[in-house]
């Protein structure tokens, strides 16, 4: 199965936002607030590695947008919201809206669908430790074009919860009681897959960090970093710089 992925899908897989649910503790429901209105701005920083491109190596700056603009009901009778992306590259610009995904959050999960591929973000109660497969409605095999090279991005993906609850900063921002999740960290000779994200009580997402990188350069580029030796795949550095 290959699915093709806009670079706005590739700068988003993750971002979320409260309605109050009375199954669901408050306390687990903040971490992945849903409700009409909410929206967050992002800086993300990221870097694209295109072999077969003018630049080997090229890095971006934006500022994207993520508002909550409407409601819809799926087949089960779920309730999903719909989230507006937008970006623009400096502050001075227009805000283009680039797709539309949806969101979810039940009393066992938060759920976040893009691409037609739905993902399990958290899983409830937040436990320290806790594990689970983040990816569980489609093959980890699902290969993702890149800079026009295919990639095997979600091989080796598996979620836990590594700090809970955390105290945490970023940029103006205090955190306490925020949770660390790593959604992957698999490593060889050829691969690398690390995924991890941040999320706060009455927040949701603030920082998201990826590394998905392919190399076929292993003797030659031995003692060298990932960012060094890559031939094709991303990383990425999310960071949230304004919410409501």
């Amino acid at each position: 199965m290959r699915v093709f992925l806009s670079a706005a899908f590739l700068f988003a897989l993750a971002a979320c936002s409260q309605v109050e649910d009375d199954f669901l503790s408050p306390d687990h429901a903040a971490y992945y607030p849903l409700e009409i209105g909410r929206g967050w701005i992002y800086a993300v920083d990221s870097t694209l590695y295109d072999p077969n491109g003018l630049s080997a190596v090229r890095s971006s700056h934006q500022l994207v947008r993520e508002r909550i603009v409407d409601t819809l009901h799926d087949l089960s009778g779920g309730v999903r919201y719909r989230i507006e992306r937008a970006e623009r590259t400096h502050d001075s610009l227009p805000w283009q809206v680039t797709h539309i995904f949806t969101v979810a959050r039940d009393a066992q999960a938060a759920y976040r669908t893009e691409g037609n591929l739905r993902f399990l973000k958290l899983v409830f109660p937040l436990r320290p430790s806790q594990t689970w497969n983040p990816i569980p409605f489609f093959d980890a095999r699902t290969e993702v074009e890149v800079a026009g090279e295919t990639i095997e991005m979600f091989k080796g993906w598996s979620a836990k919860t590594l700090t809970f609850p955390l105290t945490d900063t970023l940029g103006g921002f205090s955190f306490d009681s925020a949770a660390l999740v790593r959604l992957a960290d698999s490593e060889n000779l050829i691969e690398l897959r690390f995924v991890e994200e941040r999320y706060a009580p009455d927040v949701g997402l603030y920082r998201r960090t990826l590394r998905i990188l392919d190399t076929q350069c292993i003797e030659a580029c031995e003692g060298q970093s990932w960012e060094e030796k890559a031939e094709r795949g991303f990383t990425l550095e999310q960071r949230l710089v304004e919410y409501w």
